[in-house]
């Protein structure tokens, strides 16, 4: 690694990793490293972790993924207009299909064998509860020493069965509600927030409601998508202050930067660039090549899905969970 991809690395992951711990997005989740905490009381906390983890990284020679959202699916029980993954614009041939456990058990196996750990890792959609064995999936991740945290997204208009609730009772998992239930929805679908609240509180459960606790939900349109040649220094910038460097994908054995990534990659032409980027885990390679390659992945100055990303035109403000006026079959 030269000095410039090494510079790109400690930006893009070494320090993304402190970042990552103390945004607002995961403040609001109830769990934290211990040894965040013991570093939050210290004098200059940024500087020891990052120092702490620039030496793990020259002992491991292994990236830390700071973020890795899995999609189990990007079918959705709702229709959002606004969708920050896109949902409602896939169509039918896009559509990932629904993962099995025996997939999901293969492609952790495969990730965990390359890294040094994971950081936070995600069950996301689509609506992750459409998916069969989820409590399974849930069980092998929680079992798991290299995921430090683990989450769901829910969009709560499904209700946790039994053995789903069994399997989230573990001190390192929670579940992220989001706050739909101002909603006016086209078809007979229904939000089952406090439910789900209730569900959690009764079976010791950790969840968050970022939305509920700051009184703040809103929306905001999505940026528009096309292929453009932007200015490289631009892009630099707006890559280390965008929300996307959080939010690492994996959807069908592909890991790609962010949530609109895997829209990009599954609806529209991509660039030699963006081939060169994205990884594909359940490819034949070696745990040593797959660990070279998320090195890369991390050593970048931005990700060539940045060049279809046009935020010019974004709205803020907007109605919650507006249904879009047709849905994806």
């Amino acid at each position: 690694m030269n000095k410039k991809n090494w510079d790109n690395y400690k930006n893009n992951n070494l320090k993304l990793v402190w970042r990552n711990a103390t945004i607002s997005w995961c403040n609001t989740l109830p769990f934290k490293l211990k040894l965040i905490n013991f570093l939050k009381r210290n004098f200059s906390p940024e500087k020891i972790h990052f120092t702490l983890h620039k030496l793990r990284f020259f002992l491991t020679r292994k990236a830390i993924m700071p973020t890795c959202e899995y999609v189990l699916t990007t079918r959705c029980t709702m229709n959002c207009k606004h969708c920050n993954t896109f949902i409602p614009y896939f169509t039918p041939q896009t559509h990932s299909k629904a993962v099995s456990f025996e997939q999901f058990k293969k492609d952790l196996d495969t990730l965990l064998k390359a890294v040094d750990y994971i950081d936070y890792f995600g069950f996301v959609g689509g609506e992750p509860l459409i998916v069969k064995d989820l409590d399974k999936m849930i069980k092998y991740a929680c079992s798991k020493r290299k995921l430090h945290h683990i989450f769901l997204a829910t969009n709560c208009t499904i209700l946790p069965s039994k053995n789903l609730l069994k399997a989230m009772k573990n001190k390192k998992f929670a579940v992220q509600l989001s706050d739909y239930r101002n909603v006016e929805f086209k078809t007979n679908i229904t939000v089952k927030y406090n439910e789900w609240k209730q569900l959690l509180q009764e079976n010791n459960i950790l969840f968050s409601h970022p939305e509920e606790d700051r009184d703040a939900m809103c929306f905001q349109s999505m940026p528009e998508l096309y292929q453009d040649k932007q200015d490289p220094n631009q892009l630099k910038k707006i890559f280390d202050k965008c929300w996307g460097q959080y939010c690492n994908m994996l959807c069908d054995g592909i890991l790609t930067q962010c949530a609109l990534s895997v829209y990009i990659s599954r609806n529209l032409p991509l660039t030699e660039d963006i081939k060169k980027e994205i990884i594909n885990i359940r490819a034949s390679k070696s745990a040593k090549q797959l660990t070279k390659d998320l090195i890369d992945f991390y050593a970048k100055p931005y990700s060539a899905f940045c060049h279809y990303c046009h935020m010019e035109n974004i709205q803020y403000g907007l109605p919650v969970g507006e249904q879009a006026e047709y849905i994806t079959k």
